[in-house]
């Protein structure tokens, strides 16, 4: 009897420090945490796109470069046939 009370009598206490915090927590920063009013304009003033774009073109010249790629999947490379869809088995 006497454990349950003590664990009773712990929880409540526990409970009770929590909520203190909360307040206090409360109390010391309802006056600093604020956020402004904002207001909207009905309508922006003026054009949102701009006047005039000016295009640009310019001759890009690329050139290939050659690549080389490895085969290493591995496995029926010099014996021909096969199907090649990836899944095991005989060919």
């Amino acid at each position: 009897m006497g454990r349950i009370f003590l664990v009773a009598v712990l929880a409540v206490t526990g409970l009770l420090c929590a909520a203190g915090i909360g307040v206090a927590a409360y109390v010391v920063s309802r006056d600093s945490v604020a956020v402004p009013v904002t207001r909207l304009q009905p309508r922006p003033s003026g054009t949102l796109t701009p006047a005039t774009v000016k295009q640009t073109t310019t001759a890009a010249t690329t050139r290939a470069t050659p690549t080389t790629t490895v085969d290493d999947h591995g496995g029926n490379s010099g014996r021909g046939g096969g199907d090649h869809s990836g899944h095991g088995g005989d060919d």
